[in-house]
């Protein structure tokens, strides 16, 4: 979440390394994001401020024409929008499902991402607790779909595939009918099973861990 993102298919060197340069040094962990394969110039860029480690992400589509998917249907679990002052545990929730520190999420238990329009959170529960999160971002008539995780107790168990069919249905419900998200390997053939399809990728480029 922190970093340089370029939206266009053809990232503008210059650009990157003037934004790079504006932030220097940088005070936390950062990374560059473009669309595709960097080329050689963006690599360069990267390199210069250590940045050396390609990580490519699934760009995932759910076209409109597949319909709305059936809600999930498994006994004492449910998937609900959360209020502003459960953002504190969605937050928790979200980083022990990535596995990382909960600080590493600490900026989603701010109360005043619940007044930003057309962001939802979601708790998975199952007999009342916590067991995965989901988020969506709508806008017009997409929906983008975020922070899809399950605890790792409870993986393995169709929950991913269910929290992420509810955030489409949600999507449905706001007239956002096209769903996108971005996959790790992993997560792949779970959104395939929920409709998705792979249209292109996106690179992160950061420090070696």
């Amino acid at each position: 979440m922190n970093g340089i993102i370029s939206p266009t298919l053809a990232p503008n060197p210059q650009e990157i390394a003037s934004l790079a340069a504006s932030e220097s040094p940088w005070e936390l962990p950062w990374g560059i994001q473009v669309r595709g394969v960097p080329g050689r110039l963006v690599t360069k860029v990267a390199a210069s401020y250590g940045l050396t480690q390609f990580n490519p992400s699934p760009l995932m589509l759910r076209r409109p024409e597949q319909g709305l998917p059936a809600e999930p249907s498994i006994d004492s679990f449910r998937v609900r929008a959360v209020a502003a002052d459960e953002l504190d545990l969605y937050a928790r929730t979200v980083a022990e499902g990535f596995e990382t520190p909960h600080e590493m999420f600490h900026v989603l238990a701010e109360p005043a991402l619940a007044r930003i329009e057309g962001m939802e959170f979601y708790l998975a529960e199952l007999d009342g607790l916590p067991v995965g999160t989901g988020m969506t971002a709508i806008s017009n008539d997409l929906t983008g779909i975020f922070n899809i995780t399950t605890l790792p107790p409870y993986r393995r168990r169709g929950y991913g595939l269910a929290i992420t069919t509810e955030m489409v249905r949600a999507g449905f419900r706001a007239d956002a009918t096209t769903a996108y998200l971005y996959a790790s390997e992993t997560g792949e053939p779970v959104y395939e099973s929920a409709g998705f399809r792979t249209e292109e990728s996106l690179t992160v480029i950061t420090a070696p861990s």
